[in-house]
């Protein structure tokens, strides 16, 4: 009866478990998720291995709009995730700049190969407006490889100012 009871409750704990939220079916739950990801990570990177990511900032008629770009990647990135924030934004009323989170249209880039009617873009961007000229973005990127056993989820610290030309 006892080991009865101990293979119960390891069954129940075992299945409890989530890897890494993307099973939420959910969008807004697994929005609100990657937020709160985001604002507990502690350690950000400038530059990834994988892909290149940039940023650009324009003026607009209320305040001023960023740009994130992810592309030219060095291996196959499938079903790709991005999500950015500025820090002590609420962003249950306001949406924040993302792509393939709400969308049931997945987005892959494979170095040198691009048909977006396919689903293969040669990059990703995503905006956002911001209040302020300049600002730091944090920013959550996550992709698969081609069979979808390994997910790779990457996060950015990355400024952005707006420049008179």
């Amino acid at each position: 009866m006892k080991k009865l009871l101990i293979v119960l409750c390891l069954l129940l704990c075992l299945c409890g478990c989530e890897e890494d939220g993307k099973q939420m079916a959910n969008p807004d739950d697994r929005y609100l998720y990657i937020i709160e990801m985001i604002n507990e990570h502690e350690n950000f990177q400038e530059v990834s291995n994988y892909f290149d990511i940039g940023t650009e900032m324009a003026k607009i008629e209320n305040g001023y709009r960023y740009y994130i770009t992810v592309d030219n990647p060095r291996i196959a990135m499938y079903d790709i995730e991005i999500l950015a924030i500025e820090k002590n934004v609420d962003y249950r009323n306001n949406m924040a700049a993302n792509v393939g989170i709400f969308e049931d249209k997945e987005y892959n880039m494979v170095p040198n190969q691009a048909n977006s009617s396919k689903g293969f873009f040669k990059g990703v961007v995503v905006s956002g407006i911001s209040k302020e000229p300049s600002t730091t973005l944090y920013v959550f990127v996550q992709f698969k490889n081609a069979d979808y056993s390994i997910v790779r989820s990457e996060y950015f610290k990355l400024d952005v100012s707006y420049e008179e030309e």
